[in-house]
């Protein structure tokens, strides 16, 4: 029954969004790891990396690196586009109680 489903969408929804998940999922864990300050949970870590990707490609089109790796560029510009937007929530938000470092805004 889900492949009737998958076959019922088109090609590049199914490739590309699945694609765009996954590196907007390790890209928000990356960040988060990187970052000091709350944590955050699955859903927001894949947002968070998919917004953070965008972000990486709009300020970070110089970096390019040839490598046997598939989608390491988009991974390396989303993670730094992710820890800008982990830094930007963790000064605006401040400490939570789930906060492990003891780190905020002043």
């Amino acid at each position: 029954m889900s492949h009737t489903l998958l076959l019922a969408l088109p090609a590049f929804l199914t490739k590309d969004l699945l694609v765009t998940i996954v590196i907007g999922f390790i890209a928000g864990l990356l960040a988060q790891f990187i970052t000091p300050g709350r944590g955050f949970g699955i859903i927001t870590t894949i947002i968070l990396g998919i917004v953070g990707g965008w972000l990486g490609n709009k300020f970070f089109t110089f970096i390019h690196i040839n490598s046997d790796i598939p989608y390491l560029n988009e991974v390396i510009r989303a993670t730094l586009g992710g820890i800008i937007l982990c830094i930007v929530i963790n000064l605006v938000l401040g400490k939570d109680k789930k906060d492990k470092t003891g780190w905020k805004a002043v």
